[in-house]
């Protein structure tokens, strides 16, 4: 699902661009979802809360905190580098102003349904040389985490726990669909548990040690498919005990 934000205090602009975006997205099989939002500190107020966007039209000219102060929270405050964002403005005069906060693209109102297809485009071939995301659902929100960071999935009754570099997130579903939406780097290993072969210290038959020491046992049913891995292993140099 391709995410994308909406944030000026013009409803009528923002109504023309969400039904613009969405026409565009249909018409280039993109799957997408937007979100619209009339003020910067409502959209900061989601966006703390683990609302995640691939793409965000920003309106400069908003009345309390304007569209250059939300920018600077999300890059600086809130570490996000990987949002697009792309200011929407009447006025052509902040180019300097938006410097440090890189966005994607600037747009002078009104917007022509050309240079939105263009700049969607743009976004999505970007997306596809970015490292992947995988995204999970809990409380009626998508919440994102960049794949390389995830060092493993640990599943516990229908409660599955994302284990990252950085702490650890919960929610509900099942592990072998899990696997299914991961990137080559992941490998089942047990009916409990998914590891990051980026994070492994070492592999042996029937376990596997993480950098943080963490032993996670591998249960027969994926031995075979533990020892390919094993044999690639061997080619770039992790530690195998055999």
């Amino acid at each position: 699902m391709y995410r994308i934000g909406i944030c000026d205090d013009d409803k009528i602009l923002c109504a023309g661009l969400e039904e613009t975006l969405c026409r565009v997205t249909e018409e280039l099989s993109v799957k997408a979802e937007v979100e619209v939002w009339y003020s910067g500190e409502s959209l900061l107020s989601d966006l703390q809360k683990g609302i995640s966007l691939e793409l965000l039209f920003l309106d400069i000219e908003l009345a309390q905190k304007n569209g250059v102060a939300v920018g600077r929270f999300i890059r600086d405050e809130m570490g996000d580098l990987e949002t697009h964002i792309v200011y929407i403005s009447a006025q052509e005069s902040y180019a300097m102003q938006l410097f440090r906060i890189q966005p994607l693209d600037f747009l002078i109102k009104p917007i022509s349904e050309d240079r939105l297809r263009e700049v969607l485009l743009r976004s999505l071939k970007q997306r596809q040389n970015e490292s992947p995301c995988f995204e999970y659902q809990k409380g009626g929100s998508v919440f994102r985490i960049p794949a390389r960071d995830i060092v493993c999935f640990m599943s516990e009754d229908k409660k599955i726990r994302a284990v990252t570099r950085t702490g650890e997130e919960a929610f509900y579903g099942k592990l072998k669909k899990i696997a299914e939406a991961l990137p080559q780097d992941f490998v089942m290993i047990h009916q409990s548990y998914i590891i990051n072969q980026q994070y492994v210290r070492e592999y042996a038959y029937d376990a596997v040690t993480m950098l943080d020491g963490t032993v996670l046992p591998i249960s027969k049913p994926y031995r075979k498919l533990i020892r390919s891995r094993i044999r690639q292993s061997q080619k770039v140099g992790t530690n195998v005990v055999l």
